[in-house]
């Protein structure tokens, strides 16, 4: 939920609060702005513990599954945070482990590639085997499945059309190192630029040749090969049954069980771990909360106690409601600043203090008019 006109109505006053006044005329103090920016030890035992059972022992020896959904907007809902969260742990369970990313993306943000790139390429370094698992990949998405050296699609699954309208802080030059960054990006993954430059670019033709002996693909960025994937109408984007067909998907799978079959896991030698579904869901549920509370605070700046008739009680109101969009801020700031367009914390920080001095003149008017 994106609360445009809300917010900006509310922006104005938050930046230029008109104060509000009580029985006597309130004093005001200028604030300076502020620059804007971000067990116990036990003794030791002698006795010799016995040896844990055969079958325990196996189950220690399991390497780990770990299935990290990625859902939402990129550098919003879908972050690299919780692709670090799922690297360290990977890393303390030690190399060999398997993650898969779970996209269901119609991209976002290009400020988050760069950490996106440092998670999911930090997985491969450990030695882990980096799966993506596409249900919908769509720009940003797309870009974050093609570190994967292993890309499976759901039979409805799509992948592609990786436009750039606007976004700072990776690629700033224009639209050609944006293409270049994509196919490196692509070939980083262990494929052809080429099919990366098609996505950006509906220009950019794309067609393969299937060596009819060995079954090796060859891409092109013409239309010579037999079959055509891009013919300058529109950006590529690619379902389950033409990625598959020249390679570019490993396979196709519903359900976790057809994945895991897909991919060659040898039975008995890894289990499934739930940590990347907790990580997911402790966001989700965070993201959602702040949809929920956000709006409210906002509410209880603007109507708050104006009911009473005090105008000390609606700046106790405005100062609670402030203090509580600050604790936001901590705990889902992408959220406040691209979803929900919150002013910056230093914004709301000078307002609070304009709103403490105001309520400090108003009581000290209040008792000195009580005497």
């Amino acid at each position: 939920m994106i609360l445009k006109n809300t917010t900006a109505a509310l922006l104005a006053s938050l930046i230029a609060f008109v104060p509000v006044q009580s029985a006597s005329a309130q004093s005001t103090k200028p604030v300076p702005a502020k620059p804007s920016s971000a067990t116990k030890a036990g003794s030791a035992s002698t006795a010799k513990k016995p040896a844990p059972p055969a079958a325990a022992a196996e189950d220690q020896e399991k390497k780990q599954i770990f299935i990290l959904p990625l859902e939402g907007t990129v550098g919003i809902q879908l972050r690299a945070k919780e692709m670090h969260t799922i690297k360290d742990m990977a890393n303390a369970a030690g190399p060999g482990q398997i993650v898969i990313i779970k996209i269901n993306s119609n991209g976002g943000l290009v400020l988050e590639t760069p950490e996106i790139q440092a998670a999911l390429m930090g997985i491969r370094d450990g030695g882990h085997r980096l799966v993506a698992w596409i249900e919908k990949a769509i720009s940003g998405g797309a870009f974050t499945a093609m570190y994967a050296p292993e890309i499976y699609f759901m039979k409805t699954g799509t992948m592609g059309s990786i436009t750039r309208i606007a976004g700072r802080g990776w690629v700033e030059q224009g639209a050609q190192e944006w293409e270049d960054a994509v196919a490196r990006t692509c070939e980083m993954g262990g494929r052809s630029g080429y099919v990366g430059r098609a996505m950006v670019h509906a220009e950019d033709l794309l067609s393969y040749d299937v060596d009819p002996d060995t079954g090796k693909v060859t891409f092109y960025d013409t239309l010579q090969g037999e079959h055509e994937l891009s013919n300058a109408k529109e950006n590529l984007t690619f379902n389950a049954s033409n990625a598959l067909a020249c390679k570019f998907s490993s396979g196709t799978a519903d359900t976790l069980d057809d994945l895991l079959a897909a991919m060659g896991v040898p039975e008995g030698q890894y289990e499934v771990s739930e940590a990347g579904n907790k990580v997911f869901e402790k966001w989700k549920r965070t993201c959602e909360k702040c949809t929920e509370e956000v709006p409210e605070l906002f509410r209880q700046y603007s109507l708050g106690g104006t009911g009473t008739g005090d105008g000390m009680v609606v700046l106790a109101k405005r100062i609670d409601a402030i203090k509580k969009l600050l604790e936001w801020w901590k705990k889902a700031p992408e959220m406040l600043r691209y979803e929900m367009q919150v002013p910056e914390p230093e914004q709301l920080e000078q307002q609070l203090e304009q709103l403490k001095y105001q309520l400090q003149q108003a009581r000290k008017q209040q008792n000195g008019a009580g005497n």
